[in-house]
């Protein structure tokens, strides 16, 4: 049936015509196509990859590790900072690392407390910037 279509569309029509409808059934079918892909790849994830952990990671050695630095916006954020840089200055399993903590015109004690962690840590930066 479908190659009794096809064969139609192909010996009846002259080569404009043959053209046009060969892109029309391509730009009809494209959707369905990528629908299906989108479909059968979603349930193919969910199934076969979701939930289970990688094991095959290998740490890498410090002096292979790049460098990386972690970025922090703050204002007015004394409630919260120290905790923060506390938490990353410990517990990070990397050490090739910066924490760069742009202090953005805060009015409570932010500036202070990250002046006094940075006496703590040699891996903390910060800028501060005096205007919002």
């Amino acid at each position: 049936m479908i190659s009794d279509i096809f064969s139609q569309i192909f010996t009846s029509n002259s080569g404009l015509q043959t053209f046009i409808t060969v892109c029309l059934i391509i730009l009809c079918l494209y959707p369905v196509i990528g629908a299906l892909f989108w479909f059968f790849g979603s349930l193919s994830y969910r199934f076969l990859k979701k939930g289970r952990k990688e094991t095959n990671f290998v740490e890498l050695a410090p002096d292979e590790q790049p460098m990386i630095t972690i970025m922090i916006p703050a204002h007015n954020e004394e409630v919260m900072i120290e905790e923060t840089i506390e938490y990353l200055a410990t517990m990070l399993n990397y050490s090739n690392y910066e924490i760069l903590v742009i202090n953005d015109g805060s009015t409570d004690q932010t500036l202070p407390i990250l002046q006094n962690l940075q006496e703590k840590y040699d891996k903390l930066r910060v800028i501060n910037i005096l205007k919002n």
